[in-house]
């Protein structure tokens, strides 16, 4: 075969290769925190009450998830006068969207004069929804708000559990990346 026959047969490869892939995960995280909040001596944390996901299961998926971050930043859990409180927020919201889609391939000149046949065209409704987490961590004994997560991912239609774990984990990896911020610096 020859080279340039070769060159074409593995570009047409690694085409439908990437083209068939799933796409990668693009959890969209923000973080935002108190720049005077003192970090450095909090150590323990208990739970507050907040908006459960509308999956009990996935509720339990994401309070694994914030204590294995939390464990491996040397904060532990305690019952009573935590260093800090932990929420989560969890919510689904659902879009609807109209895709329309035409194509068509004119027309030309023939035996009768101008041919022309039209566009096809389809229209789809489509429900995109879209998850949202966030995790606030208060300060514990006033329970003020001094940081945030916030992680926003849209959900397929039948959605994998082990995806679902998985989204959680990276957005919460992703998340606490930057807990606990660095001091404040003085002026």
């Amino acid at each position: 075969m020859p080279r340039s026959d070769t060159m074409s047969v593995i570009a047409a490869i690694l085409c439908v290769a990437v083209l068939s892939t799933e796409p990668a995960a693009a959890v969209d995280v923000k973080v935002d925190s108190d720049k005077v909040a003192d970090f450095s001596h909090r150590k323990t944390y208990a739970w507050k009450a907040g908006t459960e996901a509308p999956n009990p299961l996935t509720e339990q998926k994401i309070h694994m998830a914030v204590e294995a971050q939390l464990r491996a930043k040397g904060i532990a859990r305690v019952e009573t006068a935590p260093d800090i409180w932990v929420v989560t927020h969890a919510s689904v919201t659902s879009e609807a969207r109209i895709n329309v889609e035409t194509f068509g391939y004119g027309g030309g000149y023939g035996w009768n004069g101008w041919n022309s046949w039209g566009a096809a065209t389809t229209v789809r409704i489509q429900d995109n929804e879209t998850g949202v987490l966030l995790v606030d961590i208060l300060d514990g004994p006033g329970a003020k708000l001094i940081w945030r997560g916030i992680a926003t991912d849209s959900i397929p239609d039948l959605p994998d559990p082990d995806k679902i774990a998985k989204k959680i984990n990276t957005a919460l990896a992703k998340m606490f990346r930057e807990f606990p911020p660095p001091p404040a610096k003085k002026k």
